[in-house]
C-alpha cells in the first residue's frame, strides 16, 4: 500500500509538472507566433527540449525548469552542449626494424688477441778461443773441459788443474791407442799413444775401473770422471795445480804437470772473454 502511494504521489508531481510545462508552452509558442514567422519551426524545437527533459531521468524538476524559464526555448536547447566523439588515442610509434635489431643485438666484447709466444732462445753454440801454441783441435778440447768442469759445478781452480793435466797426459789430444784398437772407433784424432790400455784426452784406463772404452774416449764424459776423481781429493783447492794433478792421476812424473799451468790459465783467460 505505501509503494503505491509512493507511486501516486511521484505520478501527481509529474502531471502537475507537466501541465504547467505545457501551459507554458502554449504562452510560449503564442509568443513565437508572433515574434518569428516560422512557428512551426519554434514548436517543433520546444517540443523536442521538453521530450529531452522528460526522457533522460530529470523528472519533474527538469519540466519545472523549463516551465520557469524566461529564455526562448530556441535559445535554451542551442545552449546543451554538443557530444562530440571521444578522440581516438594516438597509436604509439611503430619500432623501426633498425631499432629492434639494436636493442636485440648483444653487445660483443672485443677479443684481446693472443699474445704470441716469445722464440725460444738459440742454443749458444760451442765458444771459440783463440790461444797460441795450441791448434783449434786443442783448443775446440779445452773448452769442452772447462765446460763440463762449470757443470760439474767447479770453479777456475778447477778448471786449471782439469787443463794441465790433459795437456801432460795427451797434449789436449782426443788419443786413441794401438794397445786398445776399439779406441779408434770413438776418434777423429790422429794422435796416438801407446801406455798399456791408457785411453782418451785424460789418458785413464779401463782396467783401472776408469770407465768402458767408449766413456773415456768421449772428451765430456772423460773430462766429469776427472773432476768426479779431483773431488774425491780433501783440500784440493788449497793444493798447487801440480800437486792436485798428481793427487788423481798418480803418475809416475808427479812434477810434470806443473810446467803446464801458465797455458792453462791462458786457455781459462781467453774462454772468460769469448764468452
Amino acid at each position: 500500500m505505501q509503494i503505491t502511494k509512493i507511486i501516486e504521489g511521484v505520478t501527481g508531481s509529474i502531471r502537475s509538472a507537466a501541465s504547467a510545462v505545457a501551459e507554458r508552452l502554449h504562452t510560449t509558442l503564442a509568443g513565437f507566433k508572433d515574434e518569428h514567422p516560422n512557428g512551426q519551426r519554434a514548436r517543433r524545437v520546444a517540443v523536442i527540449a521538453l521530450a529531452a527533459a522528460v526522457f533522460t531521468g530529470t523528472g519533474a524538476s527538469a519540466a519545472w525548469a523549463i516551465s520557469n524559464s524566461d529564455e526562448p526555448v530556441e535559445e535554451v536547447a542551442a545552449a546543451a552542449p554538443e557530444t562530440t566523439e571521444a578522440a581516438e588515442p594516438e597509436a604509439a610509434p611503430e619500432a623501426t626494424e633498425e631499432a629492434v635489431t639494436e636493442e636485440a643485438a648483444p653487445v660483443e666484447e672485443a677479443e684481446e688477441p693472443a699474445p704470441e709466444p716469445e722464440p725460444e732462445p738459440e742454443p749458444a753454440g760451442p765458444v771459440d778461443i783463440d790461444v797460441s801454441d795450441i791448434d783449434d783441435e786443442q783448443e775446440a778440447n779445452a773448452v769442452t773441459i772447462i765446460e763440463a768442469g762449470k757443470d760439474k759445478g767447479f770453479d777456475e781452480n778447477g778448471w786449471a788443474v782439469a787443463l794441465a793435466t790433459a795437456m801432460q797426459e795427451a797434449k789436449l789430444y782426443n788419443a786413441a791407442s794401438d794397445a786398445v784398437p776399439e779406441s779408434y772407433e770413438y776418434t777423429d784424432s790422429s794422435v796416438t799413444y801407446t801406455d798399456h790400455d791408457s785411453v782418451g784426452i785424460f789418458q785413464q784406463r779401463p782396467s783401472m775401473g776408469w770407465g768402458s772404452v767408449e766413456e773415456l774416449m768421449d772428451v765430456s764424459t772423460s773430462a766429469g770422471k776427472f773432476y768426479h776423481g779431483l773431488s774425491n781429493i780433501g783440500g784440493w783447492e788449497n793444493m798447487s795445480i801440480a800437486g792436485a794433478a798428481q793427487a788423481v792421476q798418480v803418475s809416475a812424473f808427479p812434477d810434470a804437470y806443473a810446467q803446464w799451468e801458465d797455458l792453462a790459465w791462458d786457455i781459462i783467460d781467453a774462454y772468460n772473454a769469448a764468452s
